[in-house]
């Protein structure tokens, strides 16, 4: 299937602000206007054709063209990037490939919240506990982005939560349901520039032992201090649970894929073990941005995050108290010197984290004898400069380095005898060029080089089992990229070839009882090819429909090089878990009288489950279709009524493989169907004026 749709869509450039940011609508066709779009990527705020970062844009618009359950969807339309969740509040999250050393969560990549580090010090993410609708849009940066953002090689993703509209206040609330005991209840409330939002989501799940329960409360609030300061407060608190079915084998899938990981003479299984992730995160942060001159900003954000975490599992029940702080500062300076525009951004990032981590038997789902005893601390610093210059209006040019350092320290209180131990790595230095020609107005070539690094992450260091693993070595790595990038009335798109080379790659193993560890295992090559193209083929808002049709796609080669497996030499194999190709198509309509439709097909190709490239998986073919109807009845009660439902065609189906997996059990299987439908009810009024 690649080969009839690579050379046709080579000569196409793709959607840059994503595929699916469609037109803005109540009751009635509006047309978009793409010059209102900003990217905050590498703190730029320059216009789409300008940037000389290879950004996409998750907007609400997108986001509500698909069930309102996860991300995942949406996320999974844009080139490079892939989100999985092996069971439901199992998240998983991959910029171009990093998900090589992710056994779950997210790994290698950077998170920020409203500009507000969420990454932890131990390069720890907890994307699950955040409810689907505390966040209004993300950009997600592929590629290195350690010049200003620090470690990660991956990538950096930028959360947004912010009041759809400062002038409005409105109340509101949603539920929907769906298959497989699916529940959502959310309710929103915004006075003005502050809004609390609480989000209660559960699920029986498809398979057994994989039932979830979340329920988050997020505040947010941007205020003015004087005339020139502005102070962003962002609060959430999140109780999560899930239970966890663990991987099963080809045989066991075919005879049942809802079965969870089955018991054998030797190890029990997940049901009789009571696997799970129980999780309960505080979070706290503010962010001051202060105006000095018309040149001069500055901008300070501090966080704290408290962390209570149980895990039973098949070996053991590990639990943990974990507490984080930190903060991020940087000073702007805007100036044009002659026709020569600037932009200097330097700054420093500073971040620790205190994780006790207790091991116990695991009785059924219940704590036994002590098994382990350690206390780990985490401290990292980035201190980073960048300069962008506009030349000629339409030439711009971006250089950054930054400096990095970072720091394990770990106590052993039991087993006896007590030990104390750390790893370090120090003075590492990244940086990041790139240039962006604008064509014709309309057209933009980009073309950049950066590096990256990222340290082994806690649960990499200290892994389930308990231990430190000091011989582990920090991942380096560098990227050359280049695109071409268009805008315009009725065509809008973006082409990028890259190559990224990754040194001391840090991959997964596991034992017979499930239990992880990691090694460096040499290095990758990792070439690709990432295209989006979208076309307005109705954009009058007078027109009874307007339609849009958009296309993206990922077309790859990633190899292990110098890789070597006891006495196996693995070089030249593919990089497991990636597919040579996926590809996106969507049809947008949107109808008069708050009517609209949307529809997606989505291909993935077979990948290796294993670095011996001798087991692969089946490719898939995805339907996925959400229709709703919105209605603001007088000026201020509104509503929305919308029903999703998604049809999958493949011999094996897995949101998530377990990669490498220990007796082959490589499999989570996931439904082939599923459909959900919800209501939404708001009242809004004019903010008084004082």
């Amino acid at each position: 299937m690649s080969k009839l749709y690579v050379p046709a869509l080579l000569s196409v450039f793709s959607f840059f602000i994503n595929p699916g940011e469609g037109i803005a609508q109540s009751d009635t066709l509006s047309a978009r206007n793409l010059e209102e779009v900003t990217v905050n990527a590498f703190e730029s705020r320059t216009k789409p054709l300008a940037t000389t970062a290879t950004v996409a844009l998750i907007t609400p618009q997108l986001l509500q063209r698909y069930s309102p359950t996860t991300w995942t969807n949406a996320i999974n339309t844009v080139p490079g990037v892939r989100m999985e969740e092996r069971s439901p509040g199992s998240y998983r999250f991959s910029v171009r490939g990093s998900l090589l050393r992710s056994p779950f969560g997210v790994r290698n990549i950077k998170f920020y919240w409203n500009g507000i580090p969420f990454t932890d010090a131990s390069g720890n993410t907890p994307l699950n506990s955040i409810d689907f609708n505390a966040v209004q849009g993300m950009e997600i940066i592929k590629g290195p982005g350690s010049s200003i953002y620090g470690a990660g090689t991956g990538g950096v993703v930028l959360l947004q939560s912010h009041n759809e509209n400062d002038y409005q206040n409105r109340v509101e609330q949603s539920v929907s349901f769906g298959k497989y005991g699916y529940q959502n209840r959310n309710s929103n409330i915004q006075i003005g520039d502050i809004s609390i939002q609480y989000g209660h989501s559960e699920q029986d799940g498809y398979r057994k032992q994989s039932a979830m329960n979340r329920d988050a409360i997020r505040f947010a609030s941007s205020s003015k201090i004087g005339e020139k300061g502005t102070l962003s407060l962002l609060g959430m608190y999140s109780d999560l649970s899930y239970q966890t079915p663990g991987g099963i084998t080809l045989a066991q899938y075919q005879t049942d894929p809802t079965l969870a990981r089955q018991s054998t003479p030797a190890v029990p299984g997940s049901e009789a073990q009571h696997a799970g992730i129980y999780q309960k995160l505080a979070f706290l942060a503010g962010n001051y941005t202060l105006q000095l001159s018309d040149n001069w900003t500055q901008s300070n954000s501090l966080y704290l995050t408290s962390t209570d975490f149980a895990n039973p599992f098949i070996s053991n029940f590990e639990k943990r108290d974990e507490q984080g702080f930190g903060g991020r500062n940087f000073w702007q300076n805007r100036s044009q010197i002659g026709d020569v525009k600037t932009n200097w951004t330097t700054g420093f990032e500073w971040q620790f984290g205190k994780s006790a981590q207790r091991n116990y038997d695991n009785n059924g789902g219940i704590p036994g004898e002590q098994q382990t005893v350690e206390d780990i601390r985490t401290t990292n610093l980035s201190v980073f400069s960048q300069l962008e210059a506009v030349l000629f209006t339409d030439l711009t040019a971006s250089a950054g380095l930054s400096y990095n350092t970072s720091k394990y320290k770990y106590e052993r209180f039991f087993v006896l005898p007590y030990s104390r131990e750390q790893r370090t790595f120090d003075g590492i230095f990244t940086p990041r060029f790139a240039i962006n020609k604008i064509l014709a107005k309309n057209w933009a070539v980009t073309a950049s080089y950066s590096g990256g690094f990222s340290p082994p992450t806690l649960q990499e260091v200290r892994p389930s089992a308990g231990g430190f693993r000091k011989d582990l070595d920090a991942e380096r790595g560098n990227n050359a990229e280049i695109g071409v990038r268009k805008t315009g009335k009725f065509i809008t798109g973006e082409i990028s070839v890259y190559q990224f080379g990754l040194k001391q790659t840090i991959v997964r193993r596991t034992d017979e009882a499930g239990s992880e560890f990691f090694i460096n295992a040499g290095k990758t090559r990792q070439r690709g090819l990432e295209w989006t193209l979208a076309y307005d083929i109705i954009s009058d808002p007078k027109s009874p429909v307007m339609l849009k049709l958009w296309n993206s796609g990922t077309y790859t080669k990633y190899t292990f090089e110098d890789f070597q497996q006891a006495e196996t030499d693995l070089s030249g194999k593919l990089i497991p878990g990636i597919p040579r190709f996926t590809q996106n198509t969507g049809l947008d309509a949107l109808f008069q009288y708050g009517l609209s439709a949307f529809v997606t097909y989505q291909y993935g190709a077979s990948f290796y489950l294993n670095d011996a490239n001798t087991v692969k998986n089946t490719p898939y073919n995805q339907w996925i279709a959400r229709v709703s109807w919105k209605k603001n009845w007088g000026a201020h009660f509104y509503s929305e009524l919308s029903a999703s439902a998604e049809k999958v065609n493949a011999g094996i189906y897995s949101l998530g493989y377990d990669l490498n997996a220990f007796g082959n059990r490589y499999y989570n299987g996931a439904p082939k169907s599923n459909l959900w439908a919800g209501v939404k009810v708001g009242w809004e009024w004019q903010k008084s004026s004082r």
